[in-house]
């Protein structure tokens, strides 16, 4: 069964501060404890636990998460069951602000705190959707559902990016991807191109975003997380994680 969203935990118990951290699938992120500074074009934005940051699969953010008192502590709930097209096109002819933060009223934090707890594992695809797609509505309603959906079409690039991520460790070939869409290697290449992407860009980011992941999880061995990342060697590992996030995943560990 294909679950219509995930939930998982980001936490730091000194400052983090990371830079051009991909999201993979369209999100919200939640505010448990401590501060989140969002760095967005011009703009220094901060959230904390009465806001929500709203963001599309491919955008990139730069930000410090600081933790107040004991630790940081956010949670990100990432959308797989897209909204019907027309709650998207509703939103958007509420309001067209594309600023990711929002303030939501004491309802819609209680609607987003009840699915938060469900356990969707007890619950079918067809409950799933009815639950979202009531948060769904309600985010249309306040003009704020299209800062996460574009459209109701889920990009090429998404659907790759989808493929990936089931096993971030395997050493994929392009033609092995290729076959998997039921595709020549050349075709996989314009499709991703017409997306501005490449697939080795994409096997980067969700390897990197994994390696957050796993950190997250309390693995600490850098050689053990490179592997489990696809990588043999630790040096190409923590290369790679330092030009993608500013810092090597050593000082990221110190920050947990």
């Amino acid at each position: 069964m294909r679950p219509a969203f995930k939930v998982s935990q980001v936490y730091g118990l000194q400052t983090q501060r990371l830079r051009n951290v991909a999201i993979l699938t369209p999100s919200l992120f939640k505010i448990r404890s401590g501060r989140k500074r969002l760095f967005w074009n011009e703009d220094v934005v901060d959230f904390d636990a009465s806001t929500i940051l709203l963001t599309k699969a491919g955008q990139k953010l730069t930000f410090e998460n600081e933790p107040t008192k004991e630790r940081f502590l956010s949670v990100q709930m990432s959308f797989i069951l897209p909204p019907p097209e027309s709650m998207i096109q509703l939103s958007k002819s509420v309001n067209d602000e594309k600023l990711p933060r929002f303030k939501p009223t004491h309802g819609l934090m209680a609607s987003l705190d009840f699915l938060l707890e469900l356990d969707i594992n007890e619950l079918s695809e067809a409950a799933q959707a009815y639950w979202l797609n009531g948060f769904y509505q309600q985010l249309a309603e306040v003009g704020k559902l299209h800062l996460i959906f574009d459209g109701h079409a889920v990009s090429f690039e998404q659907k790759v990016t989808e493929f990936l991520q089931q096993a971030p460790w395997e050493d994929y070939q392009l033609e092995q991807v290729a076959e998997h869409f039921l595709m020549s290697r050349a075709t996989l290449i314009r499709r991703l191109k017409e997306d501005n992407t490449q697939f080795r860009t994409l096997l980067t980011r969700v390897r990197m975003n994994h390696a957050i992941s796993l950190m997250q999880q309390g693995h600490r061995q850098q050689i053990d997380i490179a592997v489990r990342c696809g990588y043999q060697s630790q040096e190409r590992f923590s290369q790679r994680f330092f030009k993608s996030f500013g810092v090597t995943p050593s000082e990221y560990i110190k920050t947990l």
